[in-house]
């Protein structure tokens, strides 16, 4: 094996490794080194086994680097655009007084190719449904569902910061982008939301909030479904409180997949539909 110096100042001069520094005196193993460790591995365990740990060693760092690369991409696009969509927010930099702070949870955009992969699947007439973003965020969701013939988009936001962006984010979007329909930012509590006056809805959740308020907000959706007749289309992008599966699970599952959060990991995304 081989090793890498130690760490120098600008002029030259050695300096003391600092605990934060020590990966970097770690040893570099060479090819051969790990060659020679496979084959052996062979010799002990057989072939199929060492094919496993290959597969094993593998898909992490594969997943890293597609995480890396979709992050790459979300930057690009508000850089394209002169957007901000893609920067989380912890909850302590937001109004932490306004009445649904309680509930919320830090801000992170739902990429960008999982939103299309979801409204692709709805199959339905999307001209007969307004989408909903609840906990719309800095609003990058409701730049992609602009991009679909919906009957309208409307995205639900406790916080005046993030809606401030978002409503930014709207205006510069729909200046260079031809969308289908003109994204609107609503700053309020989404247990406040009066879902009758959408008609036929699509609602998205990216886990906004905790689950004693999405338990409120599906029963208000049920009612107002069970009182005006119209449609209702539910999507829900987990990390999921077991309270909240259990009253989706009453529901009728059109649709789920899995997909890579860039914050590490597979999460699951569901899409039921809630009969009147």
């Amino acid at each position: 094996m081989r090793y890498r110096p130690l760490l120098t100042d600008a002029d030259g001069t050695a300096r003391t490794v600092t605990a934060q520094d020590s990966r970097l005196t770690k040893p570099i193993a060479s090819a051969k080194y790990y060659a020679d460790r496979l084959v052996q591995h062979i010799s002990d365990n057989g072939l199929r086994s060492s094919a496993v740990l290959v597969g094993r060693n593998l898909i992490w760092p594969y997943c890293e680097w597609l995480i890396r690369r979709g992050i790459r991409a979300h930057e690009e696009f508000d850089f394209k655009y002169g957007l901000d969509t893609q920067t989380p927010i912890p909850i302590r930099n937001l109004e932490t007084s306004a009445p649904g702070a309680r509930y919320a949870v830090h801000y992170e955009g739902a990429a960008i190719p999982l939103i299309h992969k979801i409204l692709r699947q709805l199959r339905t007439d999307l001209s007969r449904f307004t989408f909903i973003d609840l906990g719309s965020g800095k609003g990058r969701v409701l730049l992609i569902a602009a991009q679909y013939p919906f009957k309208s988009v409307i995205g639900v936001e406790f916080s005046e910061t993030l809606h401030g962006i978002a409503q930014s984010n709207i205006s510069i979007f729909i200046e260079q982008v031809e969308t289908k329909t003109c994204p609107t930012s609503l700053n309020m509590d989404a247990g406040a939301l009066e879902f009758s006056q959408f008609g036929n809805k699509v609602v998205f959740c990216n886990n906004p909030f905790a689950a004693i308020l999405t338990l409120r907000v599906l029963d208000n959706l049920q009612c107002s479904l069970r009182k005006t007749g119209h449609q209702g289309i539910f999507i829900y992008l987990t990390p999921i409180p077991p309270t909240v599966k259990d009253k989706l699970d009453t529901f009728h599952l059109i649709a789920q997949g899995s997909f890579l959060s860039h914050f590490g990991g597979f999460q699951k995304y569901y899409i039921y539909r809630i009969n009147s």
